[in-house]
Protein backbone atom coordinates (compact mmCIF):
# COMPACT_ATOMS: atom_id res chain seq x y z
CA UNK A 1 0.00 0.00 0.00
CA UNK A 2 1.32 3.43 -0.90
CA UNK A 3 1.26 5.81 2.06
CA UNK A 4 1.62 9.55 1.53
CA UNK A 5 1.05 12.25 4.09
CA UNK A 6 -1.43 15.09 4.05
CA UNK A 7 -4.74 15.13 2.25
CA UNK A 8 -3.55 14.45 -1.28
CA UNK A 9 -6.29 13.17 -3.55
CA UNK A 10 -5.82 9.94 -5.46
CA UNK A 11 -6.35 9.32 -9.16
CA UNK A 12 -6.83 5.80 -10.52
CA UNK A 13 -6.33 5.24 -14.26
CA UNK A 14 -7.64 2.09 -15.92
CA UNK A 15 -5.98 2.10 -19.35
CA UNK A 16 -7.50 -0.33 -21.84
CA UNK A 17 -7.69 -0.94 -25.54
CA UNK A 18 -10.60 1.40 -26.18
CA UNK A 19 -10.33 4.08 -23.50
CA UNK A 20 -8.78 5.55 -20.37
CA UNK A 21 -11.21 5.41 -17.46
CA UNK A 22 -10.20 7.52 -14.48
CA UNK A 23 -11.60 8.50 -11.10
CA UNK A 24 -10.36 10.93 -8.48
CA UNK A 25 -11.08 10.16 -4.84
CA UNK A 26 -10.69 12.43 -1.85
CA UNK A 27 -10.99 12.07 1.91
CA UNK A 28 -10.18 9.21 4.22
CA UNK A 29 -12.25 6.27 5.49
CA UNK A 30 -15.07 6.22 6.30
CA UNK A 31 -15.68 9.44 4.37
CA UNK A 32 -14.12 8.75 0.97
CA UNK A 33 -15.79 10.67 -1.85
CA UNK A 34 -15.55 10.53 -5.61
CA UNK A 35 -14.55 13.99 -6.79
CA UNK A 36 -14.30 13.32 -10.53
CA UNK A 37 -14.86 10.74 -13.24
CA UNK A 38 -13.72 10.97 -16.84
CA UNK A 39 -13.32 8.68 -19.83
CA UNK A 40 -11.29 9.35 -22.95
CA UNK A 41 -11.58 7.11 -25.99
CA UNK A 42 -8.31 5.81 -27.41
CA UNK A 43 -7.43 5.41 -31.08
CA UNK A 44 -6.97 1.89 -32.42
CA UNK A 45 -3.48 0.49 -31.98
CA UNK A 46 -2.36 2.40 -28.89
CA UNK A 47 -3.06 -0.36 -26.33
CA UNK A 48 -3.69 -4.03 -27.08
CA UNK A 49 -4.40 -6.92 -24.71
CA UNK A 50 -3.44 -4.81 -21.73
CA UNK A 51 -0.05 -3.76 -23.13
CA UNK A 52 1.12 -0.41 -24.46
CA UNK A 53 1.84 -0.65 -28.19
CA UNK A 54 2.63 3.03 -28.84
CA UNK A 55 3.98 4.90 -25.75
CA UNK A 56 4.22 8.20 -27.65
CA UNK A 57 0.57 8.07 -28.70
CA UNK A 58 -0.54 7.00 -25.23
CA UNK A 59 1.43 9.88 -23.71
CA UNK A 60 -0.49 12.32 -25.90
CA UNK A 61 -3.80 10.73 -24.94
CA UNK A 62 -2.96 10.71 -21.20
CA UNK A 63 -2.03 14.39 -21.37
CA UNK A 64 -5.34 15.12 -23.08
CA UNK A 65 -7.18 13.06 -20.47
CA UNK A 66 -5.73 15.05 -17.58
CA UNK A 67 -6.34 18.36 -19.32
CA UNK A 68 -10.00 17.55 -19.98
CA UNK A 69 -10.68 15.89 -16.63
CA UNK A 70 -8.91 18.50 -14.46
CA UNK A 71 -7.97 15.67 -12.10
CA UNK A 72 -5.25 16.30 -9.54
CA UNK A 73 -3.64 13.95 -7.09
CA UNK A 74 -1.37 10.94 -6.76
CA UNK A 75 -1.75 8.91 -9.98
CA UNK A 76 -2.00 5.11 -9.84
CA UNK A 77 -2.02 2.95 -12.98
CA UNK A 78 -3.24 -0.63 -13.23
CA UNK A 79 -1.60 -3.39 -15.29
CA UNK A 80 -3.20 -6.69 -16.18
CA UNK A 81 -1.95 -8.90 -18.99
CA UNK A 82 -0.07 -12.09 -19.76
CA UNK A 83 3.20 -10.44 -18.66
CA UNK A 84 2.08 -10.08 -15.05
CA UNK A 85 2.62 -13.22 -12.97
CA UNK A 86 1.13 -13.82 -9.53
CA UNK A 87 2.23 -16.76 -7.40
CA UNK A 88 1.69 -17.96 -3.84
CA UNK A 89 4.76 -19.44 -2.20
CA UNK A 90 5.34 -20.86 1.27
CA UNK A 91 8.60 -20.09 3.07
CA UNK A 92 9.91 -20.38 6.64
CA UNK A 93 9.14 -17.37 8.81
CA UNK A 94 11.90 -14.75 8.67
CA UNK A 95 12.45 -10.99 8.80
CA UNK A 96 11.47 -8.74 5.89
CA UNK A 97 15.02 -8.09 4.63
CA UNK A 98 15.95 -11.75 4.84
CA UNK A 99 12.70 -12.65 3.12
CA UNK A 100 13.35 -10.19 0.31
CA UNK A 101 16.77 -11.69 -0.30
CA UNK A 102 15.39 -15.23 -0.25
CA UNK A 103 12.62 -14.37 -2.72
CA UNK A 104 14.98 -12.60 -5.11
CA UNK A 105 17.30 -15.62 -4.97
CA UNK A 106 14.53 -18.18 -5.52
CA UNK A 107 12.15 -16.20 -7.74
CA UNK A 108 13.27 -17.90 -10.94
CA UNK A 109 11.88 -21.18 -9.58
CA UNK A 110 8.38 -19.67 -9.55
CA UNK A 111 8.09 -17.36 -12.55
CA UNK A 112 8.54 -17.91 -16.32
CA UNK A 113 10.13 -14.46 -16.78
CA UNK A 114 13.93 -14.14 -16.46
CA UNK A 115 14.51 -12.44 -13.11
CA UNK A 116 16.77 -9.78 -14.62
CA UNK A 117 13.91 -8.81 -16.96
CA UNK A 118 11.25 -8.61 -14.23
CA UNK A 119 10.03 -6.18 -11.60
CA UNK A 120 9.40 -8.13 -8.39
CA UNK A 121 7.25 -7.36 -5.38
CA UNK A 122 5.80 -9.44 -2.57
CA UNK A 123 3.53 -9.33 0.45
CA UNK A 124 3.11 -11.72 3.36
CA UNK A 125 -0.57 -12.72 3.42
CA UNK A 126 -0.65 -15.28 6.24
CA UNK A 127 1.44 -17.04 8.88
CA UNK A 128 0.94 -20.57 10.12
CA UNK A 129 2.65 -23.60 11.67
CA UNK A 130 3.01 -26.69 9.51
CA UNK A 131 2.46 -30.32 10.55
CA UNK A 132 6.05 -30.55 11.80
CA UNK A 133 5.72 -27.49 14.00
CA UNK A 134 7.74 -25.21 11.72
CA UNK A 135 6.60 -21.56 11.61
CA UNK A 136 5.91 -20.56 8.01
CA UNK A 137 4.41 -17.74 6.03
CA UNK A 138 2.52 -17.61 2.77
CA UNK A 139 3.83 -14.93 0.45
CA UNK A 140 2.09 -13.35 -2.53
CA UNK A 141 4.76 -12.91 -5.19
CA UNK A 142 4.20 -10.58 -8.15
CA UNK A 143 6.48 -10.41 -11.18
CA UNK A 144 5.92 -8.09 -14.13
CA UNK A 145 8.01 -7.90 -17.28
CA UNK A 146 10.17 -4.81 -16.91
CA UNK A 147 9.82 -3.70 -20.54
CA UNK A 148 6.02 -3.86 -20.34
CA UNK A 149 6.00 -1.68 -17.21
CA UNK A 150 8.56 0.70 -18.73
CA UNK A 151 6.22 1.48 -21.64
CA UNK A 152 3.53 2.65 -19.21
CA UNK A 153 6.11 4.77 -17.42
CA UNK A 154 7.40 6.22 -20.72
CA UNK A 155 3.87 7.22 -21.72
CA UNK A 156 3.32 8.83 -18.31
CA UNK A 157 6.54 10.84 -18.59
CA UNK A 158 5.57 12.06 -22.05
CA UNK A 159 2.28 13.24 -20.55
CA UNK A 160 4.11 15.09 -17.78
CA UNK A 161 2.74 12.72 -15.15
CA UNK A 162 4.43 11.59 -11.98
CA UNK A 163 3.22 8.09 -11.20
CA UNK A 164 2.72 7.38 -7.50
CA UNK A 165 2.21 3.67 -8.05
CA UNK A 166 1.62 0.85 -10.51
CA UNK A 167 -0.55 -1.97 -9.23
CA UNK A 168 -1.93 -5.24 -10.56
CA UNK A 169 -5.45 -4.62 -11.85
CA UNK A 170 -6.65 -7.85 -10.24
CA UNK A 171 -5.64 -6.55 -6.81
CA UNK A 172 -7.45 -3.27 -7.48
CA UNK A 173 -10.61 -5.23 -8.28
CA UNK A 174 -10.54 -7.01 -4.94
CA UNK A 175 -9.83 -3.76 -3.12
CA UNK A 176 -12.85 -2.15 -4.79
CA UNK A 177 -15.34 -5.02 -4.59
CA UNK A 178 -14.56 -7.26 -1.62
CA UNK A 179 -16.40 -7.01 1.67
CA UNK A 180 -14.23 -5.35 4.33
CA UNK A 181 -12.76 -7.82 6.82
CA UNK A 182 -13.02 -6.89 10.48
CA UNK A 183 -9.74 -6.31 12.29
CA UNK A 184 -11.39 -7.54 15.49
CA UNK A 185 -11.63 -11.27 16.03
CA UNK A 186 -15.29 -11.84 16.73
CA UNK A 187 -14.90 -15.56 17.21
CA UNK A 188 -15.13 -17.94 14.29
CA UNK A 189 -16.42 -15.63 11.59
CA UNK A 190 -17.01 -17.58 8.38
CA UNK A 191 -14.52 -16.88 5.61
CA UNK A 192 -15.73 -15.36 2.37
CA UNK A 193 -14.35 -16.40 -1.00
CA UNK A 194 -15.13 -13.99 -3.80
CA UNK A 195 -14.49 -14.31 -7.51
CA UNK A 196 -14.37 -11.31 -9.84
CA UNK A 197 -14.32 -11.38 -13.63
CA UNK A 198 -13.32 -8.08 -15.22
CA UNK A 199 -14.35 -8.07 -18.89
CA UNK A 200 -12.49 -5.35 -20.79
CA UNK A 201 -12.41 -4.58 -24.49
CA UNK A 202 -9.47 -6.84 -25.28
CA UNK A 203 -8.75 -9.08 -22.29
CA UNK A 204 -10.54 -10.40 -19.24
CA UNK A 205 -9.18 -11.16 -15.79
CA UNK A 206 -10.47 -13.59 -13.19
CA UNK A 207 -9.32 -13.15 -9.60
CA UNK A 208 -10.35 -15.13 -6.53
CA UNK A 209 -9.86 -13.68 -3.04
CA UNK A 210 -10.47 -15.09 0.40
CA UNK A 211 -11.32 -12.52 3.06
CA UNK A 212 -9.99 -9.81 0.76
CA UNK A 213 -6.64 -11.54 0.08
CA UNK A 214 -6.01 -12.50 -3.58
CA UNK A 215 -5.50 -16.25 -3.89
CA UNK A 216 -5.68 -16.86 -7.63
CA UNK A 217 -5.55 -14.79 -10.81
CA UNK A 218 -5.83 -15.76 -14.45
CA UNK A 219 -6.07 -13.91 -17.76
CA UNK A 220 -9.06 -15.28 -19.66
CA UNK A 221 -9.13 -15.56 -23.43
CA UNK A 222 -12.29 -13.48 -23.78
CA UNK A 223 -13.21 -9.83 -24.26
CA UNK A 224 -16.18 -7.48 -24.43
CA UNK A 225 -15.29 -7.09 -28.10
CA UNK A 226 -16.38 -10.71 -28.61
CA UNK A 227 -19.96 -9.58 -28.01
CA UNK A 228 -19.70 -6.39 -30.04
CA UNK A 229 -17.74 -7.97 -32.89
CA UNK A 230 -20.35 -10.63 -33.51
CA UNK A 231 -23.11 -8.03 -33.78
CA UNK A 232 -20.99 -5.92 -36.11
CA UNK A 233 -20.59 -8.97 -38.34
CA UNK A 234 -24.19 -10.24 -38.23
CA UNK A 235 -26.11 -6.97 -38.09
CA UNK A 236 -23.86 -4.87 -40.33
CA UNK A 237 -24.19 -1.81 -38.08
CA UNK A 238 -21.85 0.89 -36.71
CA UNK A 239 -19.87 0.24 -33.52
CA UNK A 240 -21.99 2.52 -31.34
CA UNK A 241 -25.17 0.74 -32.46
CA UNK A 242 -23.68 -2.67 -31.67
CA UNK A 243 -22.72 -1.49 -28.18
CA UNK A 244 -26.22 -0.12 -27.67
CA UNK A 245 -27.71 -3.50 -28.62
CA UNK A 246 -25.46 -5.22 -26.06
CA UNK A 247 -26.61 -2.93 -23.30
CA UNK A 248 -30.26 -2.38 -24.20
CA UNK A 249 -31.15 -5.83 -25.59
CA UNK A 250 -28.38 -8.21 -24.60
CA UNK A 251 -29.34 -11.71 -23.53
CA UNK A 252 -32.78 -13.06 -22.71
CA UNK A 253 -33.34 -12.81 -18.98
CA UNK A 254 -34.79 -10.95 -16.03
CA UNK A 255 -34.33 -7.45 -17.46
CA UNK A 256 -36.68 -6.79 -20.35
CA UNK A 257 -35.17 -5.48 -23.60
CA UNK A 258 -35.83 -1.99 -24.97
CA UNK A 259 -38.95 -2.79 -26.97
CA UNK A 260 -39.62 0.86 -27.78
CA UNK A 261 -36.45 1.07 -29.87
CA UNK A 262 -36.03 -2.47 -31.20
CA UNK A 263 -38.52 -4.76 -32.93
CA UNK A 264 -39.12 -8.39 -31.84
CA UNK A 265 -37.14 -9.85 -34.75
CA UNK A 266 -34.03 -7.83 -33.90
CA UNK A 267 -34.37 -8.68 -30.21
CA UNK A 268 -34.60 -12.40 -30.93
CA UNK A 269 -31.60 -12.32 -33.29
CA UNK A 270 -29.47 -10.42 -30.76
CA UNK A 271 -30.50 -12.73 -27.91
CA UNK A 272 -29.55 -15.81 -29.91
CA UNK A 273 -26.25 -14.37 -31.17
CA UNK A 274 -25.07 -13.19 -27.77
CA UNK A 275 -26.07 -16.44 -26.04
CA UNK A 276 -23.37 -18.31 -27.94
CA UNK A 277 -20.76 -15.71 -26.95
CA UNK A 278 -21.88 -15.82 -23.31
CA UNK A 279 -21.48 -19.60 -23.27
CA UNK A 280 -17.89 -19.21 -24.46
CA UNK A 281 -17.27 -16.93 -21.47
CA UNK A 282 -19.00 -19.37 -19.13
CA UNK A 283 -16.73 -22.18 -20.37
CA UNK A 284 -13.61 -20.06 -19.77
CA UNK A 285 -14.74 -19.15 -16.25
CA UNK A 286 -15.64 -22.76 -15.48
CA UNK A 287 -12.24 -24.03 -16.60
CA UNK A 288 -10.45 -21.39 -14.58
CA UNK A 289 -12.43 -22.10 -11.42
CA UNK A 290 -11.95 -25.84 -11.88
CA UNK A 291 -8.20 -25.28 -12.07
CA UNK A 292 -8.31 -23.06 -8.99
CA UNK A 293 -10.08 -25.81 -7.07
CA UNK A 294 -7.12 -28.14 -7.67
CA UNK A 295 -4.83 -25.85 -5.64
CA UNK A 296 -4.00 -26.77 -2.05
CA UNK A 297 -5.19 -23.39 -0.77
CA UNK A 298 -8.48 -23.41 -2.73
CA UNK A 299 -11.85 -22.73 -1.12
CA UNK A 300 -15.35 -22.83 -2.54
CA UNK A 301 -16.18 -19.58 -4.34
CA UNK A 302 -19.28 -18.15 -2.66
CA UNK A 303 -20.11 -15.60 -5.33
CA UNK A 304 -18.87 -14.17 -8.61
CA UNK A 305 -19.02 -10.48 -9.50
CA UNK A 306 -18.70 -9.00 -12.99
CA UNK A 307 -16.96 -5.73 -13.79
CA UNK A 308 -15.60 -3.90 -16.81
CA UNK A 309 -17.39 -2.97 -20.04
CA UNK A 310 -18.65 -6.51 -20.55
CA UNK A 311 -20.52 -6.48 -17.25
CA UNK A 312 -22.99 -4.05 -18.83
CA UNK A 313 -24.21 -6.60 -21.41
CA UNK A 314 -27.85 -6.91 -20.37
CA UNK A 315 -28.64 -10.07 -18.38
CA UNK A 316 -25.11 -11.44 -18.65
CA UNK A 317 -25.00 -11.83 -14.86
CA UNK A 318 -28.20 -13.87 -14.65
CA UNK A 319 -27.22 -15.96 -17.69
CA UNK A 320 -23.87 -16.86 -16.12
CA UNK A 321 -25.53 -17.54 -12.79
CA UNK A 322 -27.69 -20.19 -14.41
CA UNK A 323 -24.91 -21.59 -16.58
CA UNK A 324 -22.36 -21.82 -13.75
CA UNK A 325 -24.90 -22.77 -11.07
CA UNK A 326 -23.66 -20.10 -8.68
CA UNK A 327 -24.56 -16.58 -7.63
CA UNK A 328 -23.32 -14.04 -10.19
CA UNK A 329 -23.89 -10.32 -9.73
CA UNK A 330 -22.61 -6.95 -10.89
CA UNK A 331 -19.70 -5.44 -9.00
CA UNK A 332 -20.38 -2.02 -7.50
CA UNK A 333 -17.27 -0.17 -6.29
CA UNK A 334 -19.40 2.83 -5.33
CA UNK A 335 -20.37 0.92 -2.18
CA UNK A 336 -16.86 1.68 -0.88
CA UNK A 337 -17.52 5.42 -1.20
CA UNK A 338 -19.50 7.68 1.11
CA UNK A 339 -20.31 10.61 -1.15
CA UNK A 340 -20.56 11.72 -4.77
CA UNK A 341 -18.91 15.12 -5.31
CA UNK A 342 -18.25 14.62 -9.01
CA UNK A 343 -21.18 16.64 -10.33
CA UNK A 344 -22.35 13.56 -12.22
CA UNK A 345 -25.88 12.48 -11.20
CA UNK A 346 -25.97 9.50 -8.84
CA UNK A 347 -28.07 7.44 -11.24
CA UNK A 348 -25.57 7.97 -14.08
CA UNK A 349 -22.65 6.86 -11.92
CA UNK A 350 -24.65 3.87 -10.66
CA UNK A 351 -25.41 2.76 -14.23
CA UNK A 352 -21.70 2.66 -15.12
CA UNK A 353 -20.46 1.42 -11.72
CA UNK A 354 -19.04 -1.97 -12.86
CA UNK A 355 -16.81 -0.15 -15.35
CA UNK A 356 -15.25 1.91 -12.55
CA UNK A 357 -14.04 -1.02 -10.46
CA UNK A 358 -10.37 -1.05 -11.49
CA UNK A 359 -9.99 2.74 -11.38
CA UNK A 360 -11.66 3.02 -7.97
CA UNK A 361 -9.59 0.14 -6.59
CA UNK A 362 -6.38 1.78 -7.76
CA UNK A 363 -7.27 5.08 -6.11
CA UNK A 364 -8.37 3.34 -2.90
CA UNK A 365 -4.81 2.08 -2.41
CA UNK A 366 -3.80 5.69 -1.78
CA UNK A 367 -6.66 6.92 0.40
CA UNK A 368 -7.33 3.88 2.59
Amino acid sequence: MAILGGKQNAVGLDIGKSSIVGVELEGRPPAIAIRAFHERLLPEGVVFEGEVVDPDALGVEMKGFLHDSKMKGAVHIGVGNQKVIVRHIDVPEMGEEELRGAIEFQAQDYIPIPVDEAVLDFQVVSRYTDDEGVAKQQVLLVAAQRDMVRKFMDAARKAGLKIAGIDVSAFALIRALSTPVSFVDQGGQPTQTLGVVNISSSVSTLVVARDGVPKFTRIIDFAYDDFVGLLLEKQGIPLEDAEALCQRVGLAGLLAPDTETYNPVTIQEVNQSLTGVAEKLADEIRRSLDYYQTQDYAAYVDQLLLSGRGALVRNLDSHLSESLNMHVGLGNPLLKLAENRSGIPDEVLAAMAPRLAVAVGLALDEVE
